[in-house]
């Protein structure tokens, strides 16, 4: 059974207050990190920077929660910055969801509307306790996987209103990459700039022959902004992300494969989501708890030291231990 899932996206209020200074309003808002007893205030016009530092200041998970942030962007319009949709389908049968990116007219490139939809789109599959998988894609119809931010959209942005739009889909994709389920983008057509960032955030990359990722932020007077910078040092290496940053080179399924950056490439080009589907089976075969049990465990040892993640790696053990999978998994070994 597939629902469909369009959401329309309403604000999201935080607590805030007004303060005197100099005779003008300065409306502060409460910034809650994900522990309850780690906090900072932000003040509405707290430059990008000093954010960056307080929030570096906190020895504690960083990532804002997504009504903090959503508030946020609406305070710069973005959702005034029309185009495009994103939708998300739930398979209740698989466990398996889908995050279509669709502004074809655009290349399937994100519009400031679209990046609100998206981080709302990743809220819903937070609370999906059920789902073992998401599977991120350009609309068909775009051709593309993902051209980036829409220029159009969000050339109007200044330097604070950027940096707060870096962190809204920093915080996103991170939150995309935490999930308890395994993601794939797959990838038809270019994943250029910010598309190749989104690809990224995701456990695995999956494309089409004539398929290709560039990072084109050089050729743009930019860098990454989304994390996507951070996380292709990750997945290939430092060196190797110095040349494909500096060069804007545009990668073929091959190379990228070749390179680690892709882990999959599909027979046909117009089949690629259900191509994706049957590639994915491998991995969402175990039940639903231990898939979301894996993945979380793997999270945390790419996050976190040590101590804290072989801390973490026996809570989930014991939370698993002892329940029916298990009980059911001995008794048919001992039975053997």
């Amino acid at each position: 059974m597939l629902q469909l899932f369009h959401r329309t996206i309403r604000p999201l209020w935080v607590g805030m207050r007004t303060m005197s200074s100099s005779g003008a309003g300065n409306n502060e808002y409460f910034y809650q990190t994900d522990f309850s007893h780690a906090s900072v205030v932000l003040g509405e016009t707290t430059a990008s920077m000093q954010m960056d530092q307080k929030l570096q200041s906190l020895n504690q998970d960083q990532y804002a929660p997504h009504n903090f942030v959503n508030n946020r962007m609406e305070r710069m319009n973005l959702k005034g910055l029309k185009g495009g949709k994103v939708e998300l389908h739930r398979n209740l049968e698989t466990g398996v969801a889908e995050i279509k990116l669709s502004y074809p007219e655009k290349a399937n490139a994100l519009s400031g509307s679209m990046m609100i939809e998206l981080a709302d789109v990743i809220q819903d599959l937070e609370g999906w306790d059920e789902g073992k998988a998401v599977i991120l894609y350009g609309d068909p119809e775009g051709v593309n996987f993902c051209a980036g931010a829409d220029v159009n959209s969000v050339k109007s942005l200044g330097a604070k209103k950027g940096g707060l739009m870096c962190l809204f889909m920093q915080n996103a994709l991170s939150r995309l990459q935490r999930l308890p389920m395994i993601s794939v983008a797959a990838v038809q057509g270019n994943a250029i700039g910010g598309g190749a960032e989104l690809t990224t955030a995701c456990d695995f990359r999956v494309m089409c022959p004539d398929a290709s990722i560039q990072f084109v932020q050089a050729k743009m007077g930019l860098s990454p902004g989304w994390g996507g910078g951070t996380r292709l040092v990750r997945i290939v290496g430092p060196r190797t992300a110095v040349k494909l940053l500096t060069s804007a080179q545009s990668l073929s399924a091959d190379e990228a494969a070749g390179l680690g950056l892709s882990d999959f490439t599909v027979a046909e080009s117009d089949e690629i989501c259900n191509q994706t589907h049957d590639w994915l089976k491998q991995y969402t075969s175990p039940p639903t708890d231990i898939v979301r049990a894996m993945k979380t465990l793997v999270r945390h040892a790419s996050e976190l030291p040590l101590d804290q993640a072989l801390q973490r790696e026996k809570h989930v053990f014991t939370s698993l231990w002892g329940g029916p999978l298990q009980q059911a998994a001995f008794k048919n070994f001992s039975a053997k």
